[in-house]
């Protein structure tokens, strides 16, 4: 009896060192090959056809409260502390926050890899207002200056768009998809 249980102790040890753990870390992607390219996949897994570009955004959603939709753009700024947003340019000076959700995953909080690609991204889009406080805490989390965050003073109404999952290029991916 004694080496029965030797043995199974022994298989439960050995078992549980053979099999790797699961990283969990806000950079956690998987890679997507596509007739498009290679991407890293942060979130839901989705597939980048039938995105529509960022600047056809507001017209696409006309008067409605929300709007489901998959976007493609170009991230202009990202949250350095842990990559739980982006902006995207929308076009004419205009840009929009992405967050992710349910803060269920994140994309990578480096400015070098993501200022300037070109990502799809899919969810809901809304127009909501955003206090000082929240923008303080957005500038602060892009990495702006004292004196720009202090700069802020009012509330602002602005187009936002909360994403299940986003698509980011790999390699030399900074070309238009």
């Amino acid at each position: 009896m004694r080496k029965i249980f030797l043995m199974f102790a022994a298989a439960t040890v050995l078992a549980a060192c053979s099999s790797e753990p699961k990283q969990s870390t806000s950079a956690d992607s998987t890679t997507v090959e596509t007739a498009m390219g290679k991407f890293d996949a942060y979130g839901e897994v989705i597939t980048p056809d039938s995105a529509i570009d960022a600047t056809l955004l507001v017209a696409e959603m006309g008067n409605a409260p929300t709007y489901d939709a998959k976007i493609k753009g170009t991230v202009v700024d990202v949250c350095v502390k842990k990559g739980c947003w982006m902006s995207i340019e929308l076009g004419n000076g205009e840009m929009m926050r992405v967050t992710f959700k349910d803060y269920g995953f994140f994309v990578p909080a480096d400015k070098e890899k993501m200022v300037g690609q070109n990502v799809i991204f899919q969810g809901t889009a809304k127009f909501e207002t955003i206090t000082v406080a929240d923008q303080k805490h957005y500038a602060e989390d892009g990495g702006e200056s004292k004196e720009a965050i202090e700069a802020i003073k009012e509330d602002k109404n602005e187009l936002s768009f909360e994403a299940i999952g986003v698509l980011v290029p790999q390699a030399d991916g900074k070309k238009a998809i």
